[in-house]
């Protein structure tokens, strides 16, 4: 008796999850949102994460280590 060979459904893997994309690292220098604020990516650092430069209401900048997932893309306009 041969085996037979169901079509798969796009997207659901053996157990019937729906696949998620990877996330993947921002490019260096990319504006992103961060919560409310608008960052800068600096560096990729470990562990999923990259480093952020963003500037406070005083106008300093500062730098911090967040996880690529807690980034979104701008949108089509900046402010």
């Amino acid at each position: 008796m041969e085996p037979k060979n169901r079509p798969r459904k796009e997207g659901k893997g053996r157990t019937g999850r729906t696949s998620r994309k990877a996330p993947v690292c921002p490019p260096i220098g990319a504006l992103m949102r961060y919560g409310e604020r608008i960052v800068r990516v600096v560096a990729e650092a470990s562990g999923q994460r990259v480093i952020i430069e963003s500037v406070d209401e005083d106008g300093r900048t500062f730098r911090s280590t967040v996880k690529w997932a807690s980034l979104s893309a701008l949108h089509d306009q900046l402010f």
